[in-house]
C-alpha cells in the first residue's frame, strides 16, 4: 500500500527556543545528539513515509544543506521557501500542487 505524502513544518522561528534559536533553526536543536528533525524523517521512514516536503524560513540553507535531497535515509525531500511566514495554513496552502489529490 503506497503511504500519503506528508509535509515537515520548519520555517517557523522557534521563538520559545530562544536564546538557543537565535544562531539555529527550531528543526536543527540538538536533541539526543542529533537534529530534531532527523529523529522526525527517522519516523516517518519507520512507517514508510517516503514523500516529504519541508517549508523553511530561518536558516533554511542549513537545513537544507544537512538533509538535501533525503536519500541518505531513503526518502525525497523537497523544500518550499517562505521569504515571508505564512503561518501553518499558509504554507501548506503554497504545497497545495504537491499535496494535490493525496491524504496527507
Amino acid at each position: 500500500m503506497r503511504k500519503t505524502k506528508v509535509m515537515v513544518l520548519a520555517a517557523g522561528l522557534g521563538t520559545r527556543l530562544r536564546p538557543l534559536t537565535d544562531l539555529i533553526s527550531k528543526p536543527m536543536a540538538p536533541i539526543v545528539n542529533k537534529p530534531v528533525m532527523e529523529h522526525i524523517v527517522e519516523l516517518l521512514v519507520k512507517h514508510d513515509f517516503r514523500d516529504i516536503v519541508c517549508n523553511l524560513h530561518w536558516y533554511p540553507e542549513v537545513i537544507k544543506n544537512y538533509f538535501g535531497d533525503g536519500s541518505k535515509w531513503g526518502v525525497n525531500i523537497s523544500y518550499s521557501y517562505e521569504d515571508e511566514l505564512l503561518g501553518t495554513a499558509g504554507g501548506v496552502k503554497k504545497v497545495e500542487d504537491f499535496l494535490k489529490a493525496e491524504h496527507f
